[in-house]
C-alpha cells in the first residue's frame, strides 16, 4: 500500500518512547515504528468511543434487487469478464551490472601520450 508523508507534533516523553521503541525492535526509522503501532492498534480494534465501525450507508443496493439474490451472479460476471480481457506481459531481460573500471589519471594521460608518439 502507498504511503504519505504526514506531520506529527508529539511531547518530548512520547518522542522518546518512540526512538526506544525503534531502537529496541532494530527499526529503520520514527516513521516506520509509528506505522506498524497504528497497524497492531487497528488489528487489535483498538478505537476512539463513538468511531464509525459499519458500512451501514457507504454502499448502494439496487431497489429491483433489494436481497442481494443476484449479487454472486453479478461479481462471477464481472470476474469472467475480466478474465476474456488481453493483458500485456513484457519480460524484460535483466542485464547483470558491470564491475566498473577504474584507470587512475596518470594512467589515462600516459596512454594517451603514447598514442601520440
Amino acid at each position: 500500500m502507498p504511503k504519505n508523508a504526514i506531520s506529527i507534533t508529539l511531547d518530548q516523553d512520547n518522542l522518546l518512547w518512540l526512538r526506544a521503541q525503534t531502537a529496541a525492535a532494530k527499526g529503520k526509522s520514527l516513521s516506520e515504528t509509528i506505522d506498524r503501532l497504528v497497524t497492531e492498534a487497528r488489528a487489535a480494534g483498538r478505537i476512539a468511543p463513538g468511531t464509525v465501525r459499519s458500512v451501514v450507508g457507504t454502499i448502494d443496493i439496487s431497489d429491483a434487487d433489494p436481497d442481494l439474490l443476484t449479487a454472486d451472479e453479478y461479481v462471477r460476471g464481472l470476474y469472467e469478464h475480466s478474465g476474456r480481457q488481453p493483458v500485456l506481459v513484457r519480460d524484460t531481460a535483466v542485464r547483470p551490472a558491470l564491475p566498473k573500471r577504474h584507470v587512475s589519471r596518470a594512467k589515462s594521460r600516459d596512454a594517451s601520450r603514447a598514442k601520440t608518439k
